[in-house]
């Protein structure tokens, strides 16, 4: 997830705890997944391609990935030696084989060679970091002629549903779009990702929202991915008051408690091609 030292994400330091952040990883992981990877096929993913996976964090899409496409090849960056260390204890079994973990590599300076992937996947990394069009140059450099780049993520006016609204949800999630954006941190970047990879000379661009239903999917993974507790951090920073936070508390509980209350989670997906 984090792909340099000035991003907005931390896994030690984005929930009330450690193992609670990483299960929240995990089912976001889960979450969108067939939207995703039908969206990823419909982009161009095929089986026996390179893939560069970018913020690659606990490797829950890099396992998914393998599992999906067994004759694929995935090298996986992140800066985070945390995390780092987690993907390679998960996913030992496929290292040397079909998969190449590597830390400590910038999105914007990756180290590796030009013209070596047919395909790249940046998802919820880009909201996290400064100067997306540099990045994504970077990521140009080294796909193959014809490569392409798909980046999720999320822009906060389209991301998240409520049903019956819930007022102060919206108050704490513009308090966390504003703490993260002293942190070089984008929560609407959606809006951007086309222009984004026009700018870094791309062509060919495609860009589709994906949605995911709680009567679908069930409300506990939604309440889980969209967790009270991350906006804990936001309080300790000074930009929320302990009051918001206990009313968003008592509204979440008295949403959870509605007849029949929904969520709606949308992403948007955007594709590039390099010339």
């Amino acid at each position: 997830m984090t792909m340099t030292s000035k991003v907005s994400y931390s896994v030690q330091n984005f929930n009330s705890d450690l193992e609670r952040e990483i299960q929240r990883l995990y089912l976001q992981a889960q979450i969108m997944w067939k939207q995703e990877s039908r969206n990823l096929f419909w982009f161009g993913l095929q089986d026996g391609m390179s893939v560069l996976e970018l913020g690659s964090g606990p490797g829950f899409i890099t396992e998914k990935l393998l599992s999906l496409l067994p004759k694929i090849s995935i090298t996986a960056i992140d800066t985070d030696p945390f995390m780092i260390d987690y993907c390679q204890q998960r996913l030992r079994n496929y290292i040397g084989n079909r998969l190449n973990i590597s830390c400590c590599a910038s999105i914007f300076n990756t180290g590796l060679p030009d013209n070596s992937f047919d395909f790249a996947i940046a998802r919820l990394v880009f909201q996290h970091i400064p100067n997306p069009v540099d990045a994504a140059k970077e990521i140009r450099r080294v796909l193959k002629p014809g490569g392409k780049l798909v980046i999720t993520d999320h822009d906060d006016e389209i991301f998240f549903i409520h049903e019956p609204p819930v007022p102060e949800y919206q108050i704490m999630s513009e308090k966390m779009r504003l703490a993260m954006a002293t942190r070089n941190g984008n929560r609407r970047i959606g809006r951007q990702l086309w222009r984004i990879l026009r700018d870094a000379g791309f062509q060919n661009q495609d860009l589709e929202i994906i949605v995911s239903h709680s009567d679908d999917q069930g409300l506990e993974i939604f309440t889980k991915v969209i967790d009270p507790e991350l906006f804990k951090s936001v309080v300790k920073q000074g930009w929320a008051t302990e009051q918001e936070m206990q009313n968003y508390l008592r509204a979440h509980d008295e949403f959870i408690s509605s007849p029949e209350p929904l969520m709606l989670l949308a992403w948007l997906m955007a594709s590039g091609e390099k010339p």
